[in-house]
């Protein structure tokens, strides 16, 4: 049974959604160098104080804003019992670019930045407990989808799931990279469907049953 929240944990976490609200929407306006820790506080209407019994450092708002999306995407698309393999991943791609347009363009290079700097997720470890970046994760949550593909008999146990989780996972950073470099012109929310058909069906089809 799931224990119920004390009001102060209540509390603390409308403080915190508020914080990551305010500065959602303004790195979202200004990008993420051009915003203080100050215009976050008062955004949210919060004195500055409060903002450090949550993060240590605005670069830890980044990370959680990153990684918070993202979390059940990956048991979601497990969860589609009646729908084939092909389906269940153009779901994960299409939900996985709209959590990325969500959060703007400013929030998405600074993510990138990151990425590029191999920056540790918060309070996520890999499975020997080291720290994982948000590149990492990524591969391993298509990787979980790819192999329960395989364990529901979606897929043959020959599949090369690590080769195709990073061809997958390849094709969304580069969809997410060519939204930021069009300024929005590219939006890879709409191009997944094509994707799917155009390559996901076509690279998955030698290792479909029968």
């Amino acid at each position: 049974m799931e224990k119920k929240l004390t009001r102060r944990q209540v509390a603390a976490q409308e403080t915190r959604k508020k914080i990551l609200g305010s500065a959602r929407k303004l790195i979202a306006q200004k990008g993420f160098e051009m915003v203080s820790v100050d215009e976050i506080m008062e955004d949210a209407g919060l004195g500055k104080g409060t903002f450090y019994t949550y993060f240590r450092r605005k670069e830890d708002v980044l990370q959680e804003l990153n990684q918070t999306d993202f979390f059940r995407l990956a048991e979601t698309v497990n969860a589609m019992a009646e729908q084939d393999i092909v389906a269940r991943l153009e779901h994960y791609c299409r939900e996985f670019m709209k959590c990325i347009e969500r959060g703007g363009i400013p929030l998405c290079r600074q993510w990138i930045r990151n990425n590029l700097s191999d920056i540790a997720m918060a309070g996520i470890a890999d499975a020997d407990g080291s720290p994982i970046s948000k590149y990492r994760y990524d591969c391993q949550a298509l990787h979980a989808v790819l192999a329960e593909g395989v364990r529901s008999g979606l897929l043959i146990p020959a599949t090369p799931v690590e080769d195709l989780s990073l061809l997958i996972n390849a094709e969304l950073y580069g969809l997410m990279i060519a939204w930021c470099m069009s300024d929005g012109r590219v939006v890879g929310s709409l191009e997944t469907g094509r994707f799917a058909d155009l390559v996901l069906r076509r690279i998955l089809e030698p290792y479909f049953p029968g």
